[in-house]
């Protein structure tokens, strides 16, 4: 076969073999592509081109266009110019469908599994195998193959299982099987470990390398760039729409692919020597306890004062969070700037001085479809100027504006909807929102999750401009380092106990890697 190009399968095609013998390697390849949202440019003449047997990384800031390229090569945009070549055959009118269809496959950064569906008909969704009766499917054959499948991308869950009760790395590896089910073998990573613990990216990262010794052609994104150099053989940089470097890993420097991805090179950051020891106490937690998930958690937080929970996924440090500002219900006491915070719920925490930026952006933070003005004032509708029982829309714009300035939010416009835009720019309107409600104590869960490395250092300088301004804040971050740098302070909770404390240069990541896995603190 001179080219590689997996041609439409027909209604009832059988699903390929686990194993993936039969498939064909494909190069693909993305020309001068052209994509605008809402008059923003996404993507302006970019070009990339993806091997056999490669892991191929994309790198960027966020909204240079990187989950834009990816979703317009498997069909989920289209473009505005520019053509697609699959094994030397040009691709016309692409869907997600007919993506699949020629092999084509992207893992989304947040798995689309279909919740109330079970493991296996979410594997063969699509390409269901047809019994002997007309009109009727062969379950017990499809949850008998669906094991191959699993093992192949080292998914251990019962094929019965509901998806909505599988783990993101599980619902992650489902999606991957996915692929192999529809003979894919052009397969798009955007963002896969955002979500995900160390150990769940190793399995991840080992799936992958075994589809790269198969000659599977492989597109990843990440933030990331410890990943970035250990997994890729090449690296495209985009900025500003466009492609603007092509290194192999080990011929580039972490500083230069930075340099590359922001245009400019960024200061390495020096962690900050306070002395808060006169500052008034903001926030007193004493002997939180949750059926199941943490208890007896004690410990304080003064005015200015950034304090890190540490300690591995699952170890209870967003119920804490959650608890403290009142969206699970827990027993023991919760003290704000000085007065009892009893009857909690997160209208009056908000009221009380007391705001929670969730870890799941998406799906408990921003209001996709409404425009970014309306979601920077979303926690302040109260108090916003009115003529009588009605918004006053100039004086709103003005404060969402003010607001957006402040985090740096970059947008063409207010009115746009905030899905439109990066995933860092989400997350500087998030802080907006919060910052808008003038708040005492600030807990924020995973603050720089799915954000660049010039984005993270945007947040990086919010948060110190925050704690300066006397507001206490609270900080979970799975990642050990942005604990290092930005905090004055950290507790470390294992199995829902806290079990260690670190302060001021004894904070490092030796140290913390010791305590979230249970060992005190010496």
């Amino acid at each position: 076969m001179s080219i590689a190009v997996r041609r439409h399968q027909p209604a009832g095609v059988r699903p390929g073999p686990p194993d993936g013998s039969d498939y064909v390697p494909s190069s693909y390849e993305a020309r001068q592509i052209a994509k605008s949202f809402a008059g923003a440019r996404a993507l302006t003449g970019a070009s990339v081109r993806f091997e056999p047997g490669t892991i191929h990384t994309l790198v960027g800031e966020n909204g240079a266009g990187k989950s834009t390229m990816l979703k317009v090569m498997a069909g989920v945009h289209r473009p505005d110019a520019g053509e697609l070549i699959l094994g030397g055959e040009q691709l016309r009118s692409l869907t997600p469908r007919t993506a699949q269809q020629h092999g084509i496959y992207l893992v989304p950064q947040e798995p689309t599994l279909m919740a109330t569906l079970s493991a296996v008909e979410n594997l063969f969704v699509g390409i269901l195998p047809r019994a002997r009766l007309p009109f009727s499917v062969d379950w017990r054959a499809m949850t008998q193959t669906a094991g191959s499948y699993f093992e192949q991308v080292g998914l251990d869950v019962d094929p019965r299982q509901p998806a909505s009760t599988l783990s993101i790395a599980q619902q992650q590896l489902l999606e991957c099987a996915r692929a192999l089910v529809h003979r894919c073998n052009v397969i798009f990573f955007d963002e896969p470990t955002s979500s995900l613990t160390a150990h769940e990216t190793e399995v991840l990262f080992d799936l992958m390398r075994r589809l790269r010794g198969r000659s599977f052609t492989l597109g990843f994104i990440s933030h990331r760039l410890d990943e970035v150099f250990e997994i890729s053989d090449r690296i495209t940089v985009l900025r500003d729409a466009q492609i603007v470097a092509e290194f192999l890993p080990d011929k580039v420097t972490r500083e230069e692919l930075v340099t590359a991805m922001v245009g400019k090179e960024i200061a390495k950051r020096e962690r900050r020597h306070r002395d808060l020891s006169g500052a008034e106490t903001a926030l007193e937690v004493d002997g939180l306890s949750a059926s199941r998930a943490f208890s007896e958690i004690s410990f304080s937080v003064r005015r200015g004062e950034v304090l890190g929970l540490a300690g591995l996924v699952g170890s209870g440090r967003t119920e804490i969070a959650e608890s403290i500002f009142g969206v699970r219900p827990a027993t023991g006491g919760v003290v704000l700037e000085g007065r009892p915070f009893r009857r909690r719920s997160p209208a009056s925490a908000i009221a009380a001085g007391l705001i929670y930026l969730p870890e799941d952006r998406g799906h408990h933070g921003v209001f996709a479809n409404v425009e970014l003005e309306r979601n920077i004032t979303a926690a302040t509708v109260g108090v916003l100027p009115r003529f009588g029982p009605l918004l006053r829309p100039a004086a709103e714009k003005e404060i969402a504006a003010k607001a957006a300035e402040r985090t740096r939010v970059r947008a063409a416009s207010l009115q746009i909807p905030i899905k439109s835009l990066s995933g860092g720019n989400q997350q500087r309107a998030m802080f907006s929102r919060w910052l808008l409600a003038e708040p005492k104590v600030a807990i924020f869960d995973e603050p720089t999750r799915g954000v660049d490395v010039g984005a993270k250092a945007d947040i990086y300088s919010i948060i110190d401009s925050i704690s300066d301004s006397g507001i206490a804040i609270v900080i979970i971050s799975s990642e050990l380092e942005e604990l290092v740098l930005l905090c004055d302070r950290v507790i470390a909770i294992y199995e829902g106990r806290v079990v260690s404390e670190v302060a001021g240069d004894e904070i490092t990541l030796e140290r913390l890697g010791s305590m979230i896995v249970g060992e005190v603190a010496k």
